[in-house]
């Protein structure tokens, strides 16, 4: 037995193969089951026809004065000349005098052991009593014979007329309808599976598309558009794919100028430290020279270590941001800590803290100290005589939003995108991990932060929920 499985054939061989076996029972139980569901419909309305046709033929009865039934019209059904027009079909009739005796009849074909049917016909038709319309069948020679019969009167002459129909008729009609209605159904299953395959080709195409721009972006390439025109689920999946592909390059760039800066930020201070030492170790500097040569060793190293401080910080912000220490924090009590720190560093600029008179959140208290640290130690840096901070709080959604301005010089307009990734910075800019931290807290805390130049100088839009959704 094959251990080839149906799971690991491309996804139209599947389509193509299941439709085939899907309309291949279909075939197989309609094969089955339609000549039956066929001849029991024929049998049903044979009874129905033979009425319908003793009706007609019992209103052009009409016998001689020796009482010989005269000739009689010989038509068959209408639907069925139309629909077996290449199979003669009518219906055989006898008349019987009430002794039994045959006073005439109507046969297309000869009938095998006839006397011996006609008497069986007559007997069963005589059984009935009452003068309704009477049906039956009969087995007689081999042969089933399906019959309608009444007793009759013609001018006070009584008769019995039977109408009857062989089984084997009703085969060979049988027969007819079935193997039209394979050529039939044959010609449809081969259109359709004609259709299976062109659809499965069409459902298989832009997922193999998608699968070659998969290769091609596992080989960093990122410049090749993938667009398709469609609104289903497929062309969801083109468009996440399109999304997703846009962002694995945002983030390769962005590792790439991670890397440039991060190479920069701790060349420099190890070049200087590395420097200093072989000078000192080779006897360059001496005396105040070897003092002031140590304190930039030591000022280089605190430099290195808070790069590195705050590269282990935010990488351990961004991937353990559900280990945050949630509580309770008071946003009016932490401003005016951060207040008091930061004023020393620039004691000209005057701090407008606008807040309601309680404004209470559920968040990491520590690490929302640093990120607004982080932010408005960069609004000081470049403040003139201002620093301004407005909250607005929303009670119907339970989300607070923070304005950080000042009056400094606008922020370069080609920073802005990137001004939150790391290592992104301005000209007068330290280590350029700042903003990036903030960012970092505030998206852990289900937040964003934005900035923008307004007219009156620089300013930074952070949006917090007040309330912490619960995990599951």
């Amino acid at each position: 037995m094959s251990n080839l499985k149906l799971k690991n054939l491309p996804l139209s061989r599947q389509i193509l193969l299941l439709f085939m076996v899907l309309t291949i029972v279909l075939g197989v139980s309609v094969g089955i089951l339609y000549p039956f569901a066929v001849k029991q419909y024929l049998v049903n309305n044979t009874y129905t026809l033979l009425e319908d046709e003793f009706d007609t033929l019992s209103n052009h009865i009409s016998f001689n004065e020796n009482h010989v039934l005269l000739p009689v019209p010989a038509a068959a059904p209408f639907f069925l000349q139309l629909l077996l027009s290449r199979y003669e079909y009518s219906f055989d009739m006898i008349v019987y005098a009430e002794n039994g005796q045959e006073l005439g009849k109507r046969i297309l074909e000869p009938i095998p052991n006839g006397r011996d049917v006609s008497r069986k016909l007559f007997e069963a038709s005589a059984a009935f009593q009452g003068g309704t319309l009477q049906h039956g069948s009969l087995r007689a020679s081999g042969e089933t014979y399906f019959f309608v019969s009444k007793k009759m009167n013609y001018q006070g002459f009584p008769y019995y007329l039977v109408l009857f129909s062989k089984s084997q008729e009703l085969n060979e009609i049988n027969s007819i309808l079935t193997r039209q209605f394979f050529i039939i159904f044959a010609a449809l299953l081969l259109i359709s599976w004609l259709f299976a395959v062109w659809f499965s080709r069409y459902l298989s195409n832009p997922l193999r598309r998608l699968e070659e721009s998969c290769q091609k972006i596992a080989h960093r390439q990122f410049d090749i558009p993938l667009t398709m025109d469609r609104e289903d689920e497929i062309g969801q999946l083109a468009r996440s794919f399109e999304s997703m592909k846009n962002q694995l390059k945002e983030y390769d760039e962005s590792q790439r100028h991670f890397v440039q800066n991060i190479s920069h930020e701790l060349k420099t201070p190890i070049m200087a430290i590395q420097g200093y030492t072989q000078g000192l170790m080779e006897g360059i500097f001496t005396g105040p020279q070897a003092e002031k040569g140590l304190q930039i060793i030591m000022e280089e190293s605190k430099r290195l270590e808070k790069v590195v401080e705050q590269l282990l910080y935010i990488t351990k912000v961004e991937s353990i941001s559900q280990m945050l220490q949630m509580g309770r924090v008071d946003l009016n009590e932490l401003f005016a800590l951060i207040e008091q720190r930061l004023s020393v560093l620039n004691p000209e600029v005057k701090w407008q803290i606008n807040l309601p008179d309680s404004l209470i959140m559920e968040g990491d208290g520590e690490q929302l100290s640093t990120a607004f640290l982080n932010i408005l130690e960069n609004q000081l840096r470049y403040a003139k005589s201002m620093l301004v901070i407005n909250v607005t709080y929303r009670d119907g959604d339970n989300k607070l939003e923070l304005s950080m301005a000042n009056d400094g010089p606008p922020i370069e307009e080609s920073l802005i995108p990137n001004l939150f990734q790391r290592f992104r910075k301005g000209k007068t800019g330290k280590h350029g991990l700042g903003l990036a931290i903030a960012r970092a807290v505030f998206e852990a805390h289900g937040g964003s932060i934005q900035a923008k130049n307004e007219p009156f100088g620089p300013c930074f839009y952070v949006q917090l929920p007040t309330k912490q959704k619960q995990k599951s």
